[in-house]
């Protein structure tokens, strides 16, 4: 494969999200298919990104402490370097296809590249590809036939940081016919907006409201604690697992079930983001709950800084029979 000028350079945990999200896609287009109720099946890929990505590793010597640090990292070794299949790839090559595929891209050259899985794909696969601004590409497609009776869909929200809009994801729930599997970016990007002293640049607090639909992941980070000099503001320090949990309930409570959250680490253990799962049924949860549990669980994530050390405890196994939390 030829050098994508225009694609992405990810960090070798990238293979976990995206092993995560073939097994859940597999899962559910199986658990679907000859049911003939369905009209159609279609994924959506909000963040699509060039289809393919880098994997890019830095000489030993050079630390990596998360993805932003990684960007500006020491020079490659270029013999280290390979190839992955992004989130379009990944759901394209699932044994059981959905129905139709759209690819979501902001970005006019990553889009461009995605035009190219037409001549991959298209003789066995209905792609659509759309360049633009993942919430008016959403608010169009749900002006259409997703999420109507008899189509069904799960839609994979997969941000670099903070771009997606809760508005977005409760009319997504308002269906009661899409799944999302969500990419909530904690320490990758939440956390650092959040300084201890509760001094917020300019825009930033707009810009979180936005995203959690609500000013009260505020009181959820930041505490007023009194001194000899009066009152002052602190963040928390468990301010990051009360994002989460805060977060997921609200989930729960627009889409009716919600999965664990699934850490991503980086290669130094730094924490980077959760993979959450949410649906309006159990069935979904059912394998969600299972395929992300595979990975970090939830209580012992210790989610409040980006660069957190990995718990020493030995990970817990689930199986497919599982209760769900």
């Amino acid at each position: 494969m030829s050098d994508p000028a225009p694609g992405a350079t990810v960090g070798p945990w990238a293979r976990e999200k995206l092993d995560a999200l073939g097994a859940y896609l597999n899962f559910y287009t199986t658990a679907l298919k000859n049911q003939a109720w369905i009209k159609s099946t279609t994924f959506v890929d909000a963040f699509a990104g060039a289809g393919h990505a880098k994997i890019r590793r830095t000489a030993a010597s050079a630390a990596v402490a998360d993805l932003f640090a990684q960007a500006e990292a020491a020079p490659i070794d270029a013999a280290a370097e390979e190839y992955i299949r992004g989130s379009p790839r990944v759901a394209l090559d699932i044994t059981t296809p959905f129905s139709q595929y759209v690819f979501i891209e902001r970005d006019p050259g990553r889009a461009a590249m995605l035009e190219q899985l037409h001549g991959e794909y298209g003789s066995r696969h209905r792609i659509d590809v759309r360049q633009g601004a993942a919430d008016a590409e959403l608010d169009a497609l749900l002006k259409g036939h997703l999420g109507r009776s008899g189509h069904l869909a799960v839609v994979f929200l997969d941000p670099f940081g903070m771009q997606l809009s809760w508005d977005m994801i409760e009319r997504l729930a308002k269906t009661k016919r899409i799944e999302v599997m969500i990419n909530f970016t904690l320490g990758m990007a939440i956390q650092r907006v959040l300084p201890r002293s509760a001094a917020l640049q300019p825009g930033w607090r707009e810009a979180l409201d936005r995203f959690f639909g609500s000013p009260d992941w505020y009181a959820q980070v930041y505490d007023e604690k009194a001194d000899l000099f009066g009152t002052r503001l602190e963040k928390r320090s468990d301010a990051g697992q009360r994002l989460l949990d805060w977060y997921r309930a609200r989930l729960k409570e627009v889409f009716g079930h919600v999965s664990p959250a699934r850490l991503i680490k980086n290669t130094k253990g730094g924490h980077l983001y959760y993979l959450i799962w949410a649906g309006p049924k159990a069935l979904g949860l059912k394998g969600a709950d299972h395929i992300l549990r595979q990975g970090e669980k939830l209580e012992r994530a210790g989610v409040n800084g980006a660069a957190t050390p990995p718990p020493r405890q030995a990970k817990k196994r689930a199986s497919p029979s599982d209760e769900k939390s």
